[in-house]
């Protein structure tokens, strides 16, 4: 049997291997008609000799089918860039959703389990996103999950790729995710999003008189991998028992500390020391005050964005929980209960809101959440320490998890930033 080339991928290996097993058998049949022909010293009958060279034109077919398959798997290998379109059979990706984080850090730790399909999955992700690791390579499809957004937790909007790998623990724990931020899978390499900075403009006209000429200006917003690491420990016994549950709480206690960093760098980071440069501290943005909360407050700062023409989708508000204390217990209208809080019924000058710790006290933002971009690089790194020194003294493994992220603001008029919500007003 012919090998399948160098770096092939698990689903390239599937195909050739079918192919190749269909070759193999049509020659045992072509073998079997000679044999039988030798073995009762006669030449091949008349119809044994068409049926071999039928089975010879399924061999040159096979042949013809097994070079494209080659060539598109080493196509497919060295290219600058993965696409998940949703146009392939999904096989592998079916297959990752089987991964056991906790069998992969049990082998780590030198145990005696059965990781065989686990080194398999992780030799396929490096092999895909082209990067090294220093640990087990997770597939994002691990984190996948099946499950129905409900109450204030909004969809989120992707718009290239499969939507069945979008709903996952990760995203679900981003308060930025729930918002509407546009998310980016599976990049290779720098990437560089173009944004329109300037528009042509239109122009009223004589008879005959010409346009004048204008033209569309264009700027880029470029992602570019930053690393985010989150260090957990477990004990011995916890993944020695790999049982659903206990990689349910694996599973999730990785993904909602890694998704905290996020959030917190997409919210208010200041591109100092390998962190992204957040909504707060982006070029652009408004800078509005709710000081004194009022309901005049409230609306400026949808007005602000409204009026940039840059309520561009996903309109809503990121809050402290004590700035929403604050716009909780402020009247609308000064000494009238009657006439509503700021924030009532769940919303702020008629938007939706999400609640993070990851902001300041007294910080809200209301924004067009769609021109926030969120870029993954495929795979999270884990590395396992089972002899990290006070791990190891208190029978426990310690584990690190890496991921490649960045975040941009595409548009930074988009959003209204407020940090003085601190007090409410005396009636």
């Amino acid at each position: 049997m012919q090998p399948a080339p160098e770096g092939a991928t698990l689903e390239d290996q599937m195909k050739l291997h079918e192919l190749q097993e269909a070759r193999s058998r049509t020659i045992a049949k072509m073998r079997a008609l000679t044999d039988k022909a030798e073995t009762e010293t006669r030449d091949l009958s008349d119809t044994e000799s068409a049926e071999f060279g039928t089975l010879k034109d399924e061999v040159r077919a096979l042949d013809g089918k097994i070079d494209r398959a080659k060539f598109l798997a080493e196509a497919e290998r060295s290219a600058p860039a993965i696409v998940h379109n949703g146009t392939g059979d999904g096989r592998f990706e079916d297959r990752a959703r089987d991964f056991s984080l906790v069998r992969a850090i049990g082998a780590a730790m030198g145990e005696d389990v059965d990781a065989g399909f686990e080194r398999e999955m992780s030799a396929e992700v490096k092999r895909r996103s082209g990067r090294k690791f220093q640990g087990i390579a997770v597939p994002d499809q691990y984190f996948t999950r099946t499950m129905l957004t409900t109450g204030a937790a909004a969809p989120l909007y992707p718009t290239q790729h499969r939507a069945d790998l979008y709903i996952d623990m990760l995203r679900d724990a981003l308060v930025i995710g729930r918002l509407g931020a546009t998310v980016l899978d599976n990049l290779v390499g720098d990437q560089d999003i173009p944004k329109q900075t300037g528009s042509a403009t239109a122009q009223w006209v004589a008879e005959d008189q010409p346009l004048t000429e204008t033209d569309l200006t264009f700027d880029d917003v470029t992602l570019s991998p930053h690393t985010v690491g989150a260090l957990t420990s477990y004990s011995r016994r916890t993944l020695i028992n790999a049982v659903p549950g206990i990689e349910d709480i694996v599973r999730r206690d990785l993904a909602y500390v890694i998704a905290a960093a996020i959030d917190k760098a997409a919210l208010i980071g200041d591109g100092t020391g390998n962190t992204p440069v957040g909504v707060v501290n982006a070029e652009g943005v408004h800078n509005l005050t709710l000081a004194t909360p009022s309901r005049a407050e409230a609306l400026a700062m949808p007005m602000a964005v409204l009026s940039a023409n840059a309520a561009f989708g996903n309109l809503g508000w990121a809050l402290s929980p004590a700035a929403a204390a604050v716009l909780m217990n402020t009247m609308q209208v000064t000494g009238d209960a009657g006439g509503g809080y700021i924030m009532d019924g769940g919303q702020i000058a008629g938007y939706g809101h999400a609640l993070t710790n990851a902001l300041p006290n007294g910080t809200a933002i209301f924004g067009a959440w769609s021109q926030l971009l969120v870029g993954y690089w495929s795979g999270t790194d884990i590395l396992v320490n089972p002899f990290a020194d006070e791990a190891y003294r208190r029978g426990r493994v310690m584990v690190r998890a890496m991921r490649d992220v960045d975040v941009g603001v595409r548009h930074g008029e988009s959003f209204a930033v407020a940090d003085d919500v601190t007090a409410v007003p005396t009636p």
